[in-house]
């Protein structure tokens, strides 16, 4: 398997082990720590990991907690990136100090420990990515040992997009040239958040910035796919891109964008009239579901692109069942 995935939550774990069990269950995916409660509040966290040949990430939820990264930062080959989504606090070494706000990106990537203290509930990506790809995109300095990205950088905006997507994907057919280019377009991202050299910036523009936003764009699609005034227009809004970036976007894959809206409507319609449970809705009501103004154009479409008409399609599922 390519990618695989794994959850913890304390809710399955009984409490007197539950620190134990981050603490390995961590420093096993992750990086060494040790974590403990905040005010005798109970621990709960739940974290959902996935894990690419080149890189893996966490995303979870935990109640307020302290937390000890120990001086082996787990494995010599990463560099580590922790995300504030929601809560957050102050993370502190050998004589320095930062407070970690949400939207903030914190990088490490040396062999001094250091503490983080969250004294609310937080919700928060961790990520392992490779040293040596990093190095290639930007200057690693032992001194600071941390970096902290604040909250508004483009490319940290865009990493954490691109992960929660990829988080809530079906990634159970992903294909090595998937995973590779996944991780490369990760690593650009983050190399750039760093300060990308001369290298770093020119793959980054040119390869990994412009797939995370197509990757993103194509996101928006299918979670809108319903509203009839899905378009460039909404995609530029939606993203803060102009109209013509959009369409560029989309053009390196022989596409306009109103083309492969249809042709995603038009699929999912396919499947939905494939459903039993759909087969007492009429093909005026699927038509007006799936974003459609009306049923002439919806059955134009659908016979052009699958040489049948919906109600054929219908009727095939049925015969099929």
């Amino acid at each position: 398997m390519i990618v695989s995935r794994a959850r913890l939550t304390t809710s399955d774990i009984p409490e007197a082990t539950a620190e134990d069990m981050v603490a390995l269950w961590s420093s096993r995916h992750l990086y060494r720590l040790a974590i403990r409660p905040v005010d005798d509040v109970p621990l709960e966290l739940t974290s959902d990991l996935m894990v690419f040949p080149d890189f893996t990430f966490a995303l979870g939820e935990n109640s307020p907690i302290a937390v000890r990264v120990s001086a082996e930062i787990g494995h010599e080959d990463a560099v580590y990136l922790s995300l504030v989504l929601t809560g957050g606090g102050a993370v502190s070494g050998r004589n320095w100090e930062h407070e970690n706000k949400p939207g903030d990106g914190l990088f490490h990537w040396c062999d001094e420990g250091f503490h983080v203290h969250q004294p609310q509930r937080s919700r928060i990506i961790n990520l392992r990515l490779s040293v040596d790809a990093i190095r290639r995109r930007a200057d690693l300095r032992n001194d600071p040992p941390l970096r902290r990205v604040a909250a508004g950088h483009p490319a940290m905006a865009l990493l954490r997009n691109y992960v929660e997507t990829l988080q809530s994907a079906d990634l159970s057919h992903v294909t090595p040239a998937f995973a590779e280019a996944t991780s490369s377009h990760l690593h650009d991202l983050a190399g750039l958040a760093l300060g990308a050299n001369r290298d770093g910036i020119h793959s980054a523009q040119t390869m990994g910035v412009p797939a995370v936003r197509l990757a993103l764009a194509k996101e928006l699609v299918a979670r809108h796919l319903d509203n009839p005034r899905l378009n460039d227009d909404f995609l530029s809004r939606q993203m803060g891109l102009s109209r013509s970036y959009i369409r560029k976007l989309f053009a390196g894959e022989d596409y306009a964008v109103a083309a492969y809206i249809r042709r995603e409507r038009l699929l999912k319609a396919r499947r939905f009239l494939s459903d039993p449970t759909a087969a007492r809705i009429k093909i005026l009501d699927i038509a007006s579901l799936h974003g459609f103004d009306d049923v002439s154009t919806f059955n134009r479409a659908f016979r052009r692109m699958f040489d049948i008409s919906p109600s054929e399609a219908r009727d095939e599922a049925k015969r099929e069942d």
